[in-house]
């Protein structure tokens, strides 16, 4: 396998970062939603979802091409997440600032040399 291009480091390091924000973000959602109203339910998808984020940063990190795979399927997932929020009182800044790392994300992901090392 080649080296790590710079993307893909900092693709993990999002995935990290991103997982991390998003746990914290979906417990507070959680407490506020008492666990059983529909923000909750949401809560605890996302808490599921950055859950997820931040093991697939490690396999990115590793050169994992799987991984690369879950990461562009939950980078997507976080973007839908944000967009439905605005429906359930989120504001559009709010939406914007919690997606901004995913749509980075996707595109680091698909750059040459991360498809090189990737194998794609």
């Amino acid at each position: 396998m080649s080296q790590r291009p710079l993307g893909v480091t900092l693709v993990a390091i999002i995935a990290w970062i991103s997982g991390f924000l998003q746990i914290i973000g979906s417990i507070f959602v959680i407490i506020a939603g008492l666990f059983i109203t529909w923000p909750a339910i949401v809560g605890w998808i996302s808490l599921i979802i950055g859950i997820v984020t931040l093991a697939v940063g490690v396999g990115l990190w590793r050169g994992n091409h799987t991984a690369r795979t879950i990461a562009t399927i939950v980078f997507i997932a976080n973007i839908v997440l944000e967009v439905l929020g605005m429906f359930n009182g989120e504001s559009l800044w709010s939406a914007i600032s919690g997606s901004i790392l995913s749509i980075i994300g996707l595109i680091l992901l698909y750059t040459r040399s991360a498809r090189e090392y990737f194998g794609s």
